[in-house]
């Protein structure tokens, strides 16, 4: 279902977030207002699509309708993303990024400055999920290797320098339909998250733990039939929340509805 408008309401009963999306005849969102607490225009943003339904371009304006920031895509004959650029109100090249295909289990991520200079690159082996990246000078700076168990989930992510030492590793283990993350820098352990999804995927759960233990976050999540979000309740402590919103939805009752 397509989500015609969207408030999120704080525990103090003000409206925390409003935005309302305006559609065209094929049912893709033109239009997105973002309004204040009491119902009037903070910006908005206009969508432009190509043939294939992408989004190639999308601008956002203030509430006087002057440009603050503009996105662009391209995408090439297999329909696939090969350029993103962030422009600025001046329209002066924020972020720059490039996706190449030199074949089928191979992407090069490229990012670029505002002149066009190649500053980071990424080469990844869609098959294995190990990288290679290199600088600006473009020398490689490490590879990232990835492990995974025999359903295809993710136990294991370690960054390797030059000098073949582990700077990163991400452990992940899996029960049922919860996650937990560890992360160790230089082979120290720093962290812990854990992420709990109901049986549509939707993330339900969420606490992050200092290296000791300690509750540093917390987040619990309830969803509607559609597998959008109604509340989120958030704090430090487990179930222990300082925030509370419930969010009020609105569906597009007519698909082609403008």
């Amino acid at each position: 279902m397509k989500i015609k408008s969207q408030k999120i309401i704080g525990q103090n009963g003000k409206v925390r977030e409003h935005f309302i999306n305006k559609f065209n005849t094929k049912g893709l969102i033109e239009r997105t207002e973002f309004l204040d607490e009491h119902g009037q225009l903070q910006f908005y943003s206009e969508f432009v699509y190509d043939s294939n339904d992408n989004c190639i371009l999308k601008k956002e304006f203030d509430a006087k309708n002057e440009i603050q920031s503009s996105n662009q895509w391209e995408f090439d004959e297999q329909n696939r993303e090969i350029k993103f650029l962030e422009l600025t109100a001046e329209n002066v090249i924020w972020e720059w990024y490039e996706k190449q295909y030199p074949n089928d289990n191979t992407v090069i991520y490229i990012s670029k400055d505002e002149t066009g200079i190649i500053n980071h690159k990424t080469i990844e082996n869609t098959k294995t999920g190990t990288q290679e990246r290199f600088g600006e000078d473009g020398k490689l700076y490490a590879t990232i290797t990835k492990e995974y168990d025999n359903s295809e989930r993710l136990i294991s992510s370690k960054t390797v320098n030059t000098k073949s030492k582990v700077t990163e590793e991400n452990r992940y283990r899996h029960s049922g339909l919860t996650e937990i993350w560890e992360l160790y820098i230089d082979g120290k352990f720093i962290k812990t998250e854990e992420y709990q999804t109901d049986k549509n995927g939707n993330q339900i759960y969420y606490v992050r733990k200092d290296d000791k233990g300690k509750s540093l976050e917390w987040l619990k999540r309830e969803y509607d039939e559609y597998g959008n979000q109604v509340s989120i309740e958030n704090g430090f402590e487990i179930d222990k929340p300082t925030h509370k919103s419930t969010i009020e939805i609105e569906y597009l009752k007519n698909k082609n509805a403008c």
